[in-house]
Protein backbone atom coordinates (compact mmCIF):
# COMPACT_ATOMS: atom_id res chain seq x y z
CA UNK A 1 0.00 0.00 0.00
CA UNK A 2 0.87 3.75 -0.34
CA UNK A 3 1.24 5.60 3.03
CA UNK A 4 0.10 9.53 3.07
CA UNK A 5 3.45 10.75 2.38
CA UNK A 6 3.80 9.00 -1.53
CA UNK A 7 5.67 6.45 0.38
CA UNK A 8 5.11 3.21 -0.25
CA UNK A 9 4.83 0.92 2.89
CA UNK A 10 3.86 -2.52 3.56
CA UNK A 11 1.27 -2.52 6.55
CA UNK A 12 0.32 -6.33 7.29
CA UNK A 13 -2.07 -8.18 10.09
CA UNK A 14 -1.22 -9.90 12.30
CA UNK A 15 -2.52 -11.59 15.20
CA UNK A 16 -1.90 -10.37 19.04
CA UNK A 17 -3.47 -11.20 22.40
CA UNK A 18 -5.70 -8.53 22.42
CA UNK A 19 -6.91 -9.32 18.73
CA UNK A 20 -5.71 -7.98 15.27
CA UNK A 21 -2.81 -5.52 15.05
CA UNK A 22 -0.57 -4.82 12.34
CA UNK A 23 2.79 -4.64 11.35
CA UNK A 24 5.17 -1.97 8.91
CA UNK A 25 7.96 -3.19 7.01
CA UNK A 26 10.68 -0.07 6.62
CA UNK A 27 14.07 -0.98 5.55
CA UNK A 28 13.96 -4.68 5.72
CA UNK A 29 12.89 -4.66 9.29
CA UNK A 30 9.48 -5.86 10.52
CA UNK A 31 8.06 -3.64 13.45
CA UNK A 32 4.71 -3.86 15.10
CA UNK A 33 2.21 -1.39 15.00
CA UNK A 34 0.13 -0.12 17.88
CA UNK A 35 -3.65 0.64 17.50
CA UNK A 36 -4.03 4.34 16.53
CA UNK A 37 -0.03 4.88 16.13
CA UNK A 38 1.12 6.28 12.84
CA UNK A 39 4.67 5.65 11.76
CA UNK A 40 6.37 8.20 9.71
CA UNK A 41 7.99 7.72 7.12
CA UNK A 42 8.14 10.83 5.08
CA UNK A 43 11.62 12.77 5.06
CA UNK A 44 9.70 16.10 4.72
CA UNK A 45 7.39 15.26 8.01
CA UNK A 46 10.02 14.45 10.22
CA UNK A 47 11.83 17.15 9.87
CA UNK A 48 8.56 19.51 10.42
CA UNK A 49 7.97 17.55 13.59
CA UNK A 50 10.88 18.16 15.10
CA UNK A 51 10.36 21.35 15.58
CA UNK A 52 8.48 22.00 18.90
CA UNK A 53 6.22 24.48 17.99
CA UNK A 54 4.98 22.50 14.92
CA UNK A 55 4.61 19.37 17.59
CA UNK A 56 2.73 21.92 19.92
CA UNK A 57 0.71 22.71 16.89
CA UNK A 58 -0.50 18.89 16.33
CA UNK A 59 -0.45 17.81 20.00
CA UNK A 60 -4.67 19.13 20.18
CA UNK A 61 -5.02 16.97 17.92
CA UNK A 62 -3.42 13.26 18.73
CA UNK A 63 -6.19 10.99 19.90
CA UNK A 64 -9.14 13.91 19.98
CA UNK A 65 -11.35 15.65 17.34
CA UNK A 66 -10.60 19.49 17.48
CA UNK A 67 -11.41 22.36 15.27
CA UNK A 68 -9.30 25.43 14.12
CA UNK A 69 -10.52 27.87 16.27
CA UNK A 70 -10.20 25.53 19.22
CA UNK A 71 -6.42 24.06 18.56
CA UNK A 72 -5.58 27.83 18.35
CA UNK A 73 -7.23 28.68 21.59
CA UNK A 74 -5.49 26.12 23.11
CA UNK A 75 -2.11 26.45 22.37
CA UNK A 76 -2.28 29.92 22.19
CA UNK A 77 -1.44 31.10 18.58
CA UNK A 78 -3.52 33.33 15.84
CA UNK A 79 -6.13 31.13 13.78
CA UNK A 80 -4.30 31.89 10.70
CA UNK A 81 -1.49 30.41 12.19
CA UNK A 82 -2.96 27.11 12.78
CA UNK A 83 -5.21 27.51 9.68
CA UNK A 84 -2.09 27.29 8.04
CA UNK A 85 -0.39 24.37 10.01
CA UNK A 86 -3.73 22.50 9.84
CA UNK A 87 -3.15 22.53 6.00
CA UNK A 88 0.49 21.20 6.19
CA UNK A 89 -0.63 18.33 8.64
CA UNK A 90 -3.31 17.32 6.06
CA UNK A 91 -0.63 17.42 3.37
CA UNK A 92 1.45 15.07 5.17
CA UNK A 93 -1.18 12.73 6.20
CA UNK A 94 -0.67 13.71 9.73
CA UNK A 95 -4.56 14.94 10.40
CA UNK A 96 -7.99 13.86 8.72
CA UNK A 97 -10.62 15.49 8.32
CA UNK A 98 -13.43 13.61 10.14
CA UNK A 99 -16.43 15.79 10.75
CA UNK A 100 -17.91 19.21 10.88
CA UNK A 101 -19.05 21.07 14.58
CA UNK A 102 -22.27 22.47 13.62
CA UNK A 103 -23.01 26.35 14.38
CA UNK A 104 -24.81 29.27 13.15
CA UNK A 105 -23.69 30.07 9.52
CA UNK A 106 -20.91 27.79 8.15
CA UNK A 107 -20.02 24.85 10.12
CA UNK A 108 -16.74 24.34 11.59
CA UNK A 109 -14.44 21.68 10.30
CA UNK A 110 -13.36 18.71 13.00
CA UNK A 111 -9.64 17.29 12.20
CA UNK A 112 -8.04 14.58 14.24
CA UNK A 113 -4.61 12.62 14.07
CA UNK A 114 -3.80 9.25 15.35
CA UNK A 115 -3.63 8.80 19.21
CA UNK A 116 0.67 8.16 18.75
CA UNK A 117 3.46 9.28 16.23
CA UNK A 118 6.28 7.40 16.18
CA UNK A 119 9.48 9.13 13.56
CA UNK A 120 12.09 6.74 13.06
CA UNK A 121 15.52 8.35 13.62
CA UNK A 122 16.18 7.20 9.89
CA UNK A 123 13.36 9.45 8.57
CA UNK A 124 15.30 12.57 9.92
CA UNK A 125 17.62 15.02 8.87
CA UNK A 126 19.71 14.62 12.27
CA UNK A 127 23.71 12.83 11.66
CA UNK A 128 23.41 11.11 14.74
CA UNK A 129 20.46 9.63 16.93
CA UNK A 130 22.51 11.26 19.83
CA UNK A 131 21.00 14.20 18.99
CA UNK A 132 17.53 13.72 19.38
CA UNK A 133 17.58 14.85 22.74
CA UNK A 134 19.37 17.92 21.93
CA UNK A 135 16.93 18.87 19.30
CA UNK A 136 13.45 17.91 21.07
CA UNK A 137 14.61 19.35 24.40
CA UNK A 138 16.50 22.67 23.30
CA UNK A 139 13.10 24.48 24.04
CA UNK A 140 12.78 23.33 27.66
CA UNK A 141 16.25 23.46 28.41
CA UNK A 142 16.11 27.51 27.41
CA UNK A 143 12.98 27.70 29.45
CA UNK A 144 14.86 26.06 32.49
CA UNK A 145 17.60 28.11 31.97
CA UNK A 146 15.87 31.81 32.15
CA UNK A 147 13.87 30.08 35.08
CA UNK A 148 16.45 29.71 37.27
CA UNK A 149 18.64 32.85 35.88
CA UNK A 150 15.28 35.07 36.83
CA UNK A 151 15.23 33.11 40.31
CA UNK A 152 18.82 33.52 41.11
CA UNK A 153 18.35 37.24 39.90
CA UNK A 154 15.73 37.35 42.73
CA UNK A 155 17.66 35.78 45.11
CA UNK A 156 20.35 38.00 44.64
CA UNK A 157 18.66 40.68 44.94
CA UNK A 158 17.15 39.75 48.35
CA UNK A 159 20.96 39.52 49.24
CA UNK A 160 22.21 43.19 48.10
CA UNK A 161 24.18 42.06 45.70
CA UNK A 162 24.42 41.35 41.75
CA UNK A 163 25.19 38.02 40.19
CA UNK A 164 28.30 37.31 38.66
CA UNK A 165 30.90 34.33 37.68
CA UNK A 166 33.07 33.53 40.70
CA UNK A 167 35.55 31.36 40.32
CA UNK A 168 37.82 29.85 42.99
CA UNK A 169 40.12 26.96 44.24
CA UNK A 170 38.40 25.01 46.61
CA UNK A 171 40.69 23.34 50.09
CA UNK A 172 40.76 20.11 48.52
CA UNK A 173 42.57 21.89 44.89
CA UNK A 174 39.56 21.10 42.69
CA UNK A 175 38.62 24.70 40.80
CA UNK A 176 34.67 25.45 41.14
CA UNK A 177 33.09 27.84 38.92
CA UNK A 178 29.69 29.35 39.92
CA UNK A 179 27.36 32.17 38.77
CA UNK A 180 26.75 33.66 42.32
CA UNK A 181 26.95 37.63 43.79
CA UNK A 182 30.70 38.51 45.08
CA UNK A 183 31.11 36.82 48.18
CA UNK A 184 31.29 39.07 51.23
CA UNK A 185 35.08 39.06 53.06
CA UNK A 186 35.04 36.12 55.10
CA UNK A 187 32.11 34.28 53.82
CA UNK A 188 32.03 30.66 53.36
CA UNK A 189 32.25 29.66 49.98
CA UNK A 190 29.02 28.46 48.73
CA UNK A 191 27.09 30.11 51.15
CA UNK A 192 24.76 31.85 48.49
CA UNK A 193 23.44 28.70 47.91
CA UNK A 194 22.84 27.68 51.51
CA UNK A 195 21.10 31.00 51.76
CA UNK A 196 18.90 29.86 48.85
CA UNK A 197 17.18 26.72 51.28
CA UNK A 198 15.65 29.25 53.48
CA UNK A 199 11.92 30.12 53.49
CA UNK A 200 12.47 33.57 52.37
CA UNK A 201 14.28 32.56 49.21
CA UNK A 202 12.54 30.90 46.23
CA UNK A 203 12.47 27.56 45.35
CA UNK A 204 15.42 26.96 42.88
CA UNK A 205 18.15 25.19 42.51
CA UNK A 206 20.79 23.57 40.25
CA UNK A 207 23.73 21.42 40.50
CA UNK A 208 25.71 20.05 37.96
CA UNK A 209 28.36 17.11 38.87
CA UNK A 210 30.35 13.96 38.22
CA UNK A 211 30.17 11.40 40.98
CA UNK A 212 31.91 8.16 40.84
CA UNK A 213 29.00 5.40 41.51
CA UNK A 214 29.20 1.36 41.22
CA UNK A 215 26.01 -0.03 39.09
CA UNK A 216 24.09 -0.73 42.11
CA UNK A 217 25.00 2.77 43.20
CA UNK A 218 23.93 4.49 40.10
CA UNK A 219 20.68 2.60 39.68
CA UNK A 220 19.78 2.84 43.55
CA UNK A 221 20.07 6.76 42.41
CA UNK A 222 18.48 6.09 39.69
CA UNK A 223 15.05 4.69 41.47
CA UNK A 224 15.22 7.63 44.01
CA UNK A 225 14.81 10.29 41.08
CA UNK A 226 11.77 8.48 40.62
CA UNK A 227 10.32 8.00 43.64
CA UNK A 228 11.27 11.64 44.09
CA UNK A 229 9.87 12.77 40.61
CA UNK A 230 6.47 10.56 41.25
CA UNK A 231 6.33 11.88 45.08
CA UNK A 232 5.65 15.50 44.23
CA UNK A 233 3.78 14.70 40.75
CA UNK A 234 0.34 15.43 42.10
CA UNK A 235 -1.16 18.75 40.62
CA UNK A 236 -2.40 21.46 42.94
CA UNK A 237 -5.16 23.33 41.55
CA UNK A 238 -3.70 26.27 43.79
CA UNK A 239 0.03 25.51 43.05
CA UNK A 240 2.62 27.40 41.00
CA UNK A 241 4.38 25.89 38.66
CA UNK A 242 7.71 24.48 38.44
CA UNK A 243 9.71 23.76 35.99
CA UNK A 244 12.19 20.49 37.10
CA UNK A 245 14.49 18.34 35.45
CA UNK A 246 16.05 15.15 36.99
CA UNK A 247 18.82 13.90 34.81
CA UNK A 248 21.50 11.15 35.68
CA UNK A 249 23.57 9.40 32.64
CA UNK A 250 27.02 7.55 32.41
CA UNK A 251 28.95 10.12 31.11
CA UNK A 252 30.64 9.80 27.94
CA UNK A 253 33.29 12.24 27.33
CA UNK A 254 33.23 14.56 23.85
CA UNK A 255 35.24 13.97 21.23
Amino acid sequence: MTGPFGRRLSILPTASASGQTAVFRYGGAVFPVRADQLVVVSPHAARRLLDPVVRASLAPFLGASRTAQDAAHEVGVPLTTMTSRIRQFVHFGLLVRVGEQPRRGRPMPLYRAPGSLFIPFDVTPLESDQQLGDVLFQGAQRRLSRSIGAAWVEAAGRRGRPLGLHVYREPGGHVSENVEPRPAPGEQENAFFMDLLSDEQPAVWDSWGVLYLDQAQAKALQRELFALRQRYGGALANGRPYLLRLAVAPLQEEG
